[in-house]
C-alpha cells in the first residue's frame, strides 16, 4: 500500500528544489556516454539474440518442430505438445515486451539528456531508439516535457489528466446512493475499459484522443504538425514522422520476404504488451488515492513533482528491465537528468530527507492498477488543492475525522466545498486538522525553484 509512514492526511512540501538538490550527491548527476551505451548495447543485444533464437528455430525448424523435437516426448498426447508450442511463444512474447520497454525508457532517457552530457548525441541516440518501438521522438519530447513542467496541474497537466465532478457529471449532493447508482457499471465493463486502454491508451495519446487542458482543448496529436502545440515545432514533427515511415517500411519489406505472421509474431505481439508495459507504470506513478492535485497559485514545479509514487513493480526483474523508472519515480521528477543507473542512490538520499512527504507503494502491480482504476475516479471542479475521489464521493485514504475539517489560517477564508477540497484567497496558509496530533505546516510562497527548459527535457 501507498504510504506516507506516520502522518495519515496531507501536508504541503515546506523545502525548496535547491534544497533537495543538495541532499543528492554530486556523482549522481554525472553522465557517462560510455556507461550508457555499454547499459544500451546491452540491452539491444539481449533482444536481439531472443529474438534471432526464435526466428532461428521459426526459420529452421519452427518453434512447433522445435516443441515437439526437443521437449515433449514423441508419445505423448497432441494437446500437451501444443501447450508447450504456446508456452514457448508466450515467454518470448512476454519476454521481448519487457525488452522493448527498456529501450523505450532508454529513449525516454535520451529526452532528458540523461544518455550524455552532448544533447545531439542523446538526440541521435533516442530517436533511432523511439523510432524502433514507434514513438515519434521529437514530438514526444515536446509533450512529455510539458507533463514535468505541469505535473500535477489539475488544468495543464497533458498526461492522466483527471476528470472532473462535472465533466462526469456527478451528482452535487453527498447521498451516498446518488454516487453508487452513477458508477454502477458492472465489473466486467470496467475490467474490459481498463484492458483496452492499458492496450491502445498510449497510441491513442499520441493520435490526440486526450487533451493537454481541458479549458482549451487543445489539440496534442504527435503526428502532425500545424495543429496545437506543435504548430511552432514543424521540423521536429516532420524527422519524428520520418523515422516512424522508415520503420514502418522496414517492416512493410519484411513481411513481404517472410510474411506477415513473422512481423506479427517477433515484433507486433511484444509490441502491443510493450504498450500495456508504459500505460501500466505511467499510469502507476501518477494516480493514487494520495496523490494531491493543485489549481492556481497553490501549484508549485516542486509540489507538482512530488505528486508521484515510486513502486516496487516486479522487482528486480523491473529494475532491471525498465531502467528503475518504477522504482525511482519521484527522483526523476525532481532531477530529470540524472541517469537511470544513478537513481537508486539519488532515491535513497531523497527518501531520507523527505520522510512523510515521500511517497512509497509495494503494492502488487495489478492490484494498484485495479485499486486505482477503481478508486481514482474524479477530482472537483473547484478548490486549489484537491484529490481524487471514489465511487462513494469521498477521499478513499482520509479517515471521517481526517476529512471533515479543513480549516485555513483566519485571514484566508475557506471556500466552502464539502470535505474534500481546499480553497483560499492567499496561498500563505496552514493546513490543520481535526486530529490534534497531526502538525500543520506552512505553505512557503515562492519558495520552489522553477527550473528551466533544459532542466526539463
Amino acid at each position: 500500500m501507498a504510504s506516507r509512514k506516520s502522518t495519515s492526511a496531507f501536508t504541503p512540501l515546506p523545502w525548496s528544489l535547491s534544497e533537495l538538490k543538495a541532499v543528492v550527491p554530486e556523482r549522481c548527476f554525472e553522465r557517462d556516454l560510455s556507461v550508457s551505451l555499454l547499459f544500451i548495447g546491452r540491452h539491444v543485444l539481449i533482444s536481439g539474440a531472443a529474438g534471432y533464437r526464435a526466428f532461428d528455430s521459426y526459420m529452421a525448424a519452427h518453434i512447433n518442430d522445435f516443441a515437439n523435437s526437443y521437449f515433449v516426448p514423441q508419445h505423448l498426447p497432441n494437446l500437451y505438445i501444443n501447450i508447450t508450442r504456446w508456452g514457448l511463444w508466450s515467454f518470448y512474447f512476454f519476454f521481448q515486451s519487457l525488452m522493448f520497454t527498456g529501450l523505450w525508457f532508454f529513449g525516454h532517457e535520451c529526452i532528458h539528456n540523461a544518455i550524455s552530457r552532448y544533447r545531439q548525441v542523446d538526440d541521435v541516440i533516442g530517436f533511432l531508439l523511439l523510432s524502433f518501438v514507434g514513438t515519434p521522438y521529437y514530438s514526444w519530447q515536446f509533450s512529455h516535457g510539458l507533463h514535468h513542467a505541469h505535473r500535477a496541474h489539475a488544468e495543464k497537466e497533458p498526461a492522466y489528466v483527471p476528470e472532473t465532478r462535472s465533466s462526469i457529471a456527478v451528482p452535487g449532493g453527498h447521498d451516498h446512493a446518488e454516487y453508487i447508482e452513477h458508477f454502477e457499471d458492472a465489473p466486467l465493463y470496467t475490467l474490459g475499459t481498463l484492458i483496452i486502454r492499458q492496450f491502445i491508451g498510449f497510441p491513442l495519446f499520441l493520435l490526440g484522443v486526450r487533451t493537454d487542458n481541458r479549458k482549451a482543448d487543445t489539440f496534442i496529436c504527435h503526428f502532425l504538425p500545424p495543429r496545437g502545440v506543435f504548430k511552432h515545432r514543424y521540423n521536429g514533427v516532420i524527422i519524428s514522422d520520418i523515422g516512424l515511415i522508415i520503420m514502418g517500411y522496414l517492416l512493410l519489406r519484411t513481411s513481404q520476404v517472410y510474411g506477415l505472421s513473422v512481423i506479427v509474431k517477433y515484433y507486433g505481439i511484444p509490441w502491443v504488451l510493450l504498450n500495456n508495459w508504459i500505460v501500466l507504470i505511467t499510469y502507476l506513478h501518477h494516480t493514487a488515492p494520495k496523490i494531491p492535485y493543485y489549481r492556481g497559485k497553490a501549484w508549485s514545479f516542486l509540489r507538482g513533482a512530488l505528486s508521484t509514487v515510486d513502486r516496487n513493480l516486479l522487482g528486480e526483474w523491473g529494475r532491471f528491465f525498465f531502467l528503475n523508472a518504477a522504482h525511482c519515480h519521484v527522483a526523476h521528477h525532481l532531477f530529470p537528468q540524472i541517469p537511470w543507473h544513478h537513481l537508486p542512490e539519488a532515491t535513497k538520499h531523497l527518501k531520507a530527507f523527505l520522510g512523510d512527504h515521500y511517497v512509497y507503494s509495494d503494492e502488487p502491480a495489478f492490484k494498484a492498477l485495479w485499486r486505482s482504476y477503481t478508486q481514482c475516479q474524479y477530482i472537483d471542479d473547484e478548490g486549489d488543492v484537491v484529490f481524487y475521489q471514489n465511487t462513494a464521493g469521498s477521499i478513499p485514504y482520509l479517515n471521517a475525522s481526517e476529512h471533515a475539517v479543513f480549516e485555513l489560517c483566519p485571514d484566508s477564508p475557506i471556500k466552502p466545498l464539502g470535505s474534500v477540497a481546499i480553497s483560499a484567497s492567499r496561498i500563505d496558509f496552514q493546513l490543520r486538522y481535526s486530529n490534534a496530533d497531526l502538525a500543520s505546516r506552512t505553505l512557503p510562497n515562492g519558495s520552489d525553484e522553477y527550473p528551466h527548459d533544459d532542466a526539463l527535457l
